[in-house]
Formats: structure tokens, sequence, C-alpha cells
């Protein structure tokens, strides 16, 4: 296969041999490019092209784009072969992968393609449909090197040997007891430096990290990361060794969850993990949208009202209205930086919920300070715009006001939402910047209201 390659220069060369109908060119063409880069390149070609290039691949290769292809190119080219070929390419998938596009991308014919799958690899797929959607079971992945505590090193080098074609990663060896339950975990590193009659379970290290199956699929991710991982096994009720969930795997969870993560904050409703732009309907795109921009409508409508109430101060002081942009575009970008800040690190872990004081003081400190400095530079503004004093130092105390307001605001929120058991991605920047858009508002009405005798 060549090496990654500009994707617009690949999608021409596949485009020209297509135009050309120069079969032996593109079979040849295909056969060298890596899978996740075909399926990108699939992916933007009409329905007949796509049909005819993927019926060029080697099985092996269309197992592999299949499984990179978005859900409505996988379920378009699976609908378009026979069961019995659909279900030949599924079966040169890891497990985890099959289980994927079964449930995913063509759960009407989960059935019908296990049933024509080969009876060994359809048990190993039904084996993982029974565990929870978006958990460690549905990443399994059975293929391990499994060691007993009397092995020496000479007896795992012959187990490793015998089964290497076969595990889905070699990073570690797992050490088990009579019973099959986990106990140790040997690096392939240490395996390699050590005397051949040295035994296991000298070398072993006791009472390794594992999941059970159940486990959500983003605390195994955020695992795996904390311990710098290469796979994680899983492990039943009483301990037994089931499999290990590898990080290629969460790799892909991490994308699937920061994509979801960035469409709530963005107030877009999350559409299927794999979706691409191209790939979504419009329909789709603006029903996933109107919601959320609908509350925001409503919710903005809380600004017009503020203004009608302050509608004489404003009369009086008409140029109290040229600092009102100024003042809510930093009130809202001060309380978007907050939540997005506290989102990831409760994403990370790094706050929970009985760390709320310690948040307040910090973001009230950080507030205090933003506000200070940015109130220096707003007097000055603010007066070279408008030569009065009291108005540059209505604005000055405005602004230190709304940041030290937006940024207590912004830790408040998503700490609630946790609180109540609601994803804080869901409390998004918008969100945000509608509710400090209004208090800030009055917050700065309200000061000029006090100082400028009004």
């Amino acid at each position: 296969m060549t090496a990654p390659l500009d994707l617009d220069l690949l999608e021409s060369q596949v485009r020209a041999a297509l135009d050309a109908d120069d079969i032996a060119a593109l079979r040849d063409l295909v056969a060298r490019i890596y899978p996740p880069d075909l399926a990108d390149i699939i992916e933007r070609l009409d329905d007949e092209d796509q049909q005819r290039v993927f019926s060029l691949l080697e099985r092996q290769q269309a197992a592999d784009v299949l499984d990179e292809a978005s859900i409505d190119t996988a379920r378009e080219l699976i609908g378009q072969m026979p069961v019995e070929q659909a279900a030949d390419i599924l079966e040169e998938l890891d497990s985890d992968d099959a289980v994927a596009i079964l449930t995913e991308d063509v759960p009407e014919r989960q059935h019908e393609l296990l049933a024509a799958m080969a009876p060994e690899e359809a048990a190993d797929v039904r084996e993982l449909l029974r565990y929870p959607p978006q958990s460690a079971g549905r990443l399994l992945n059975d293929q391990f090197v499994a060691l007993r505590e009397s092995d020496t090193v000479a007896d795992a080098m012959a187990r490793l040997r015998s089964i290497v074609h076969d595990a889905a990663v070699i990073v570690y060896l797992y050490v088990l007891d009579v019973r099959d339950r986990l106990i140790g975990t040997v690096s392939l590193r240490r395996l390699l430096v050590e005397k051949l009659d040295r035994p296991i379970i000298e070398l072993m290290r006791p009472s390794p990290i594992a999941v059970h199956p159940e486990t959500d699929q983003e605390e195994v991710a955020r695992m795996v990361a904390r311990y710098d991982l290469a796979a994680l096994p899983v492990v039943d009720d009483e301990g037994r060794m089931l499999g290990v969930v590898t990080v290629d795997d969460v790799i892909d969870v991490l994308v699937e969850e920061g994509v979801e993560d960035v469409l709530k904050f963005g107030a877009v409703t999350q559409g299927e993990a794999d979706e691409t732009y191209f790939t979504t309907p419009i329909t789709a795109s603006v029903r996933r949208r109107i919601v959320w921009l609908l509350f925001l409508f409503v919710a903005g409508s809380i600004t017009a009202n503020v203004l009608r109430l302050f509608e004489a101060e404003l009369e009086q002081v008409v140029a109290l209205s040229f600092f009102i942009p100024l003042l809510i575009g930093t009130g809202g970008n001060t309380g978007a930086q907050t939540v997005s800040t506290l989102i990831r690190a409760m994403a990370l872990n790094e706050v929970r919920l009985r760390d709320v004081w310690r948040v307040l003081a910090r973001e009230l400190l950080v507030g205090v300070i933003l506000g200070f400095l940015l109130a220096l530079i707003a007097f000055g503004r603010a007066f070279l715009e408008v030569p009065m004093a009291s108005l540059a130092i209505t604005v000055a105390l405005s602004v230190m006001a709304i940041c030290i307001w937006a940024n207590i605001i912004g830790a408040m929120v998503p700490m609630a939402a946790r609180r109540f058991g609601i994803d804080p991605a869901l409390i998004s920047a918008p969100l945000i910047t509608t509710l400090v858009d209004a208090s800030g508002l009055a917050i700065y009405l309200l000061i000029a209201k006090a100082l400028l005798g009004l």
C-alpha cells in the first residue's frame, strides 16, 4: 500500500480510472491505498461508482474499508451484496468490529447476516451482543496470550509462537490460574530479556487493572489513557479472563465521545457515531439544530425585555447603548471559556462534585483578575469614544462585574448539571452565552442607573 497521500490527489486518480473504465489500473490503484483513505474516497463517489470500486477489493481489504466507512455508505455497500458475500466479509473482521456494523450500520439485517456467517464467528459475535451498547463487552477481543502460573519463560515463548498470528495485541501476556481467573500480567519486553527457565510467576505483575464487560466505554478509554495501557483486560464477576479492549478501539471511542461532546457543546443533537458531514441528510441537519435554536431564540428574548425595562435610562444617556455589544460580548466569551475549561476538567475526572466550593473560589478569583485587567482597557476605550469620566467608570465597573458573574455562572451550571445527573456538555456554550448576555446587560444598566443618577 502507498504511504498516506493527499486525498484529493488519490480521489482524482480513482475518478480518472473510473471515467476511463480502466479496471486493471483501478484495481492496482485501490489495492495500494490504505483502507481509511479508501473509505473516505468511496464516501465521495456516487452509488454506482462505490460499488464498482468496492467490488475490486480483496476480502480482507473490503472488510477493513467497510469498518472505516460511514453508516450510510456501509449500509449501501452491504445492501447491494448477496448475503453470503456480506457474511464472508464480516468474518474477516474482529468480532467487536463486526458487532459495530451489525448493530449500527445494518441492524435490520443482523439476524440474516449472522445466520449466513460461519458458526464459530457467528457465536463470537452473538456473545458480544449480550453486553450493553457502548460497554467494554462490545469492544471485547478474545484473542490474547494466556499463560499459567506454573509456566516458565520457555513455555511462554512457545505459547507466543503458536498464536502470534491470532492475538489482538502482544504487548502483555496474561497469567491465569487453574480457574482462568486473571492473577497477573507480564510485558513482552520483560519476557524477552529473562532466562528461559525463569518462572513466570516471578516476573508477573500481580493484581492487574481490569474492568467488567458492563463498564461504560468512556470509562474504559479514561483508564487506558490514565495508566498508559496498550490493552485493558476484561474479566467477569469472578475474575475470569474474557478478553481485552485494545488501544485502537479506545482511540475510536475517544473520537466518538469527543465528536459527541463537541456537538452537544455547540447545541447540535448528536447523530450517528461515524456519520460524515456530506452523508448527513439536510433534513437531519436541520432537525438536530432547530430545537436548541428555538430554545435559545426564546431565551434570547430576555435580553430584549431587559432593554425595554431600562428604556428610559437609555433615552437619557444614549451613549450607554454604544457599549452594549462590547459588554455582552465580553460576558458571553468569558462564560464560554469557563464552561469549556470546567467541562474538560470534569470529563477527565480532574474535578468532582465535592470540589464545588474550590471551583467557585478559584473561578471567582480568576474572574476578579480578568475583570480588573479588562476594566482598565475598557475605561480607556470608553473615555476615548465618549469623554465622560462617569460613563467610562460605569463601563469599566460593568466589565469587571460581568466577568466575575460570567465566571460564576460558567462554573455553577455544569456542576449543577452533574449533580442532577445531566451531561454537562449539554449545558452548551450558546446557552451559557445567552444567560450571561441577559444578566450582564441588567448588571450594566443597574450600575449605570446608580452611578449616573438616572
